[in-house]
């Protein structure tokens, strides 16, 4: 039977995402699998976009990436297709994160950071955490940079109407629903991510606050 996979980013710089396609257009991709190339232009925020795509595909498998990833496993589709078909309760995959979320909401401060990835910023970097001793390791939040998954729940576009903390929010509502959110074992990095320096610290600070307020509430109910 055949499958789609939609990768999904939401744009405002064609020429990263251009080399972001180039790298989906490089991999090795099954027989029976059709892929799809969704971008969102003009987005109010990364929720909300993603929330846009989610409605116009029809793909089982969405694969929701930043337009600065770049995906180098040739062999990520035959990964993906195992990782789903195979775990059923597996709904959401990525690449990096933490098996606990701190106080602060802050996923890289955990004492257990999970997975590996590559970073371009002022310079390469090979970021190493914890690996999975199987086919993948159970996770409570993932970076945003690429969050692969079979089954939709609609991201919390309120109140998350910015760049920031989307992903941390996604994955405590899959795990909310019973799924289980999880980071492969990968033998060398899945992932490069041409990240860059800028960081708005200011704008983050402020979505941390929200989300820290926003999952008391999910604690309480």
């Amino acid at each position: 039977m055949n499958v789609k996979v939609c990768f999904i980013s939401c744009v405002n710089d064609e020429e990263q995402y251009n080399e972001c396609i180039r790298h989906i257009q490089h991999l090795s991709v099954p027989s029976h699998v059709q892929i799809e190339l969704l971008p969102i232009r003009n987005a109010d925020s990364m929720a909300s976009g993603y929330n846009e795509a989610m409605i116009q595909t029809d793909a089982k498998y969405k694969v929701y990436l930043h337009q600065d990833t770049m995906i180098i496993n040739k062999n990520f589709l035959y990964d993906l297709l195992f990782l789903f078909t195979n775990h059923s309760h597996l709904g959401m995959f990525g690449v990096i994160g933490a098996k606990t979320i701190p106080d602060n909401g802050i996923w890289w401060e955990s004492l257990r950071t999970a997975g590996k990835i590559i970073e371009h910023r002022s310079t390469y970097r090979y970021l190493l955490f914890e690996e999975a001793d199987y086919a993948y390791q159970e996770v409570q939040t993932l970076d945003g940079v690429i969050m692969a998954t079979q089954y939709d729940l609609p991201w919390a576009e309120i109140p998350f109407n910015g760049w920031h903390l989307y992903d941390t929010s996604q994955c405590l509502q899959f795990i909310e629903h019973g799924y289980v959110v999880g980071i492969p074992y990968q033998p060398f990095p899945w992932v490069l991510h041409e990240c860059g320096e800028i960081t708005d610290t200011k704008t983050y600070s402020h979505y941390l606050n929200i989300f820290k307020e926003w999952r008391n509430k999910m604690k309480e109910s």
